[in-house]
């Protein structure tokens, strides 16, 4: 599979990364529940694949998993990214040592903040980036930036320089994309104590909250072509430009094919990530993704 850099990190990544993240309807993570040993099989098959980009976070539960994998091949064969929802410096780097600990590594490849929605919430977790920037000078991280789930802060990253990339929302029918209007959910995710309350409520409570699919309207065209040219900005800058959402949280399965097509034909996406959870997905989206390369190339 092709290779490319994320911006101007020196970070070569597939075209296609793998996720261990997929969310259920229950709020668990799919991979998480997954027995350490398939995903562990499953994050090496994409590896033989040529997948070597792997996407998790401190929320995820899916540590074990991947430190199983990395036991089995050299620790620079794969790219790992990882995302934090702390918002302060001290939390941040317990929670990241944790991560070293858990993986049994001496370094991540990227660290992200994670989910963030907007200015006011980045600027909340001011500590958290300050954090990540020491963390990169002390050579325990190759790149930082952060994965953006609102317009605002999509548009903050064009102002700091210290973010080296971006992980968005992307997907040719608008769906779970950025905007600049938010719903319940994320407005509550967007305040850090109020997020730090979400966790303590009842899960009937939550399930009332928490967004459902097929509730999930597209944003309009204008605004999805405003997060498109908001990428183009930022990959014009040398930042990475990571994809996420291709498939819409699944809701796009159905039509994976033109969904995938059109993401990997965007040249400010240096590299998209989709949860896979068998190895058929992993074959037909490596098909398309391929597939769709060599047709460029012979362009």
């Amino acid at each position: 599979m092709k290779k490319v850099e994320l911006g101007k990190t020196g970070i070569k990544v597939s075209r296609l990364g793998i996720g261990t993240g997929t969310g259920l309807p229950s709020g668990h993570c799919a991979q998480a529940l997954m027995e350490t040993k398939e995903l562990s099989r499953l994050l090496l098959y994409s590896l033989d694949c040529g997948i070597n980009h792997w996407d998790t976070a401190f929320q995820y539960n899916t540590y074990p998993h991947i430190k199983k994998a990395l036991q089995q091949i050299r620790r620079s064969d794969v790219v790992l990214t990882t995302k934090f929802s702390a918002a302060h410096e001290k939390e941040t780097i317990r929670d990241f040592n944790i991560t070293l600990k858990d993986l049994n590594v001496e370094y991540v490849d990227v660290c992200l903040l994670h989910g963030v929605r907007t200015n006011t919430e980045l600027k909340m977790r001011s500590g958290a980036l300050d954090a990540m920037v020491k963390l990169k000078k002390e050579g325990k991280v190759r790149a930082i930036g952060l994965s953006s789930h609102g317009l605002s802060v999509l548009k903050s990253v064009l102002e700091i320089p210290e973010l080296d990339l971006v992980l968005a929302r992307i997907n040719y029918a608008g769906l779970n994309m950025d905007s600049g209007s938010l719903g319940m959910y994320d407005q509550m995710a967007s305040v850090y104590w109020l997020k730090k309350c979400y966790k303590l409520l009842p899960e009937r409570v939550k399930s009332l909250i928490r967004p459902k699919k097929s509730h999930l309207q597209p944003i309009p065209e204008d605004a999805r072509n405003e997060v498109e040219e908001t990428l183009q900005k930022i990959h014009s800058q040398s930042k990475g430009v990571v994809g996420m959402k291709v498939l819409a949280e699944g809701m796009l399965r159905d039509d994976a094919e033109k969904a995938i097509k059109y993401v990997n034909s965007l040249s400010f996406v240096d590299s998209f990530i989709i949860g896979m959870l068998n190895k058929e997905e992993i074959d037909e989206n490596c098909r398309i993704v391929n597939g769709e390369n060599q047709a460029l190339e012979g362009v």
